[in-house]
């Protein structure tokens, strides 16, 4: 297996064809249609024996513009910015207003709410670095983008901005998605280094104006798709061993490492099995699933699909969590299970694998877990991952190619043990 994915760099053309044909492949954009024919043509001329879209329908959000400055009467300062996910639009005139900021939402929820009231809530508490684990950065401040602009919007804030969550000081705004209740407001992230440019401009002027102009489409119904393809099993073809990534990037972003990545390397896997001629026991499907940035609906269409045609998922693994080093795989599953799994870790270890224990998989084979399914998560380094994570700097350059085959390999190497002696 390894020496066949070394030699091998279809999976990383793939990528760079995502890359630089379909970026910004959000939900409900013409880039994530392209990107899954795409993958659909792939399949289908590797001689996969099922491939089809599966066609289910989902709210969508379109983002077409992001403008942030700072009002001055010598001249307007602009932030890079990009909006949140699914931010409503402001004016065509933009969204003028004084800021306040805080450093939590907890901070915001002290104040009056007559101080909030039409102003710009600025949350800039920055990510605790002194953690190692980069998604435990991550985490660490996320909270901002990801509840803020409701918490706001409930004290009658007219917008939000949210410094940032990344681990670089730099110029590359970080989107992501945001969960409103019953009121939506403008609102955007501004890059780490113009989140402290507003922040000085603050202290100088604590009555400065920022002035937003953010441009969205919320679509009530669109239709849209995950990828399928299976490469039949020769004793238990009905059992499904699901392998995935989603296909979707955020629309400032080629998503090379999130989840492009993810997405090549589960091709990759049905690909191995093909050249080498593996005899694989039960069906090895690879999903591309669509929407995990926005609204995760593909996982959850693809676990209402499961259940209305009664399919047996007897394993999901899905890589989203980078392409870069690989260091083991987390396992959601009973620990009798786990400890199965976890067996194999000494024959991946030349390969990288330097754990195989309990923990979280992926958000879009969660919803699978309310029908028993044992879920994996493939992790590598995460040092770099947040650095480049939503933002434009997510690129092809930022893949090396070796990381990307050890990937694939471990993923193949790890169904084919799993599908060759069993979890009983």
């Amino acid at each position: 297996i390894f020496t066949d994915v070394h030699l091998n760099n279809e999976a990383y053309r793939n990528l760079e064809y995502l890359c630089e044909h379909a970026p910004g492949r959000l939900l409900g954009t013409d880039e994530s249609i392209l990107a899954l024919n795409y993958l659909k043509d792939y399949f289908e001329e590797m001689g996969a024996d099922t491939v089809f879209l599966q066609e289910y329908t989902t709210p969508a959000w379109l983002h077409h513009k992001t403008e942030v400055s700072i009002l001055s009467e010598k001249c307007n300062i602009r932030l890079r910015a990009d909006a949140l996910g699914p931010s409503s639009s402001t004016s065509d005139n933009g969204l003028v207003g004084n800021v306040i900021e805080v450093q939590g939402l907890e901070e915001l929820k002290e104040l009056d709410p007559e101080e909030v009231k039409g102003k710009i809530v600025f949350y800039n508490r920055p990510v605790n670095m002194t953690l190692v684990n980069s998604f435990r950065i991550y985490g660490s401040a996320v909270d901002q983008r990801a509840r803020g602009p409701a918490v706001a919007a409930e004290l009658g804030a007219s917008g939000v901005l949210v410094r940032s969550v990344g681990t670089r000081i730099d110029t590359f705004p970080h989107t992501g998605s945001t969960r409103f209740k019953d009121k939506k407001i403008p609102c955007a992230a501004i890059s780490t280094v113009d989140a402290d440019i507003l922040s000085d401009a603050l202290k100088d002027n604590p009555l400065l104006q920022v002035k937003m102009i953010i441009e969205a489409e919320a679509l009530e119904e669109i239709t849209t798709y995950n990828l399928i393809a299976d490469i039949k099993g020769s004793e238990f073809p009905d059992e499904y061993i699901v392998v995935g990534g989603h296909i979707d990037a955020w629309f400032n972003s080629p998503g090379a490492h999130d989840d492009g990545i993810g997405c090549v390397q589960s091709a990759d896997v049905l690909r191995i099995f093909k050249d080498l001629g593996l005899k694989n026991r039960r069906s090895i499907r690879a999903i591309m699933f669509m929407d995990e940035e926005l609204y995760q609906s593909g996982g959850n269409a693809y676990a209402e699909y499961t259940k209305e045609y009664n399919i047996k998922n007897y394993l999901a693994l899905e890589a989203d969590a980078g392409g870069f080093t690989p260091v083991g795989f987390q396992v959601d599953a009973p620990d009798s299970i786990v400890s199965i799994i976890a067996a194999y870790q000494p024959l991946l270890q030349p390969y990288g694998i330097h754990y195989i224990r309990k923990g979280g998989s992926g958000v879009d084979i969660y919803p699978l877990k309310q029908s028993g399914v044992p879920l994996m998560g493939y992790r590598t380094d995460s040092q770099r991952y947040m650095d480049l994570h939503h933002s434009a700097y997510d690129t092809f350059d930022k893949v090396h190619i070796r990381e990307l085959q050890l990937g694939s390999g471990n993923m193949a190497a790890i169904i084919y043990l799993i599908d060759k002696y069993g979890l009983d």
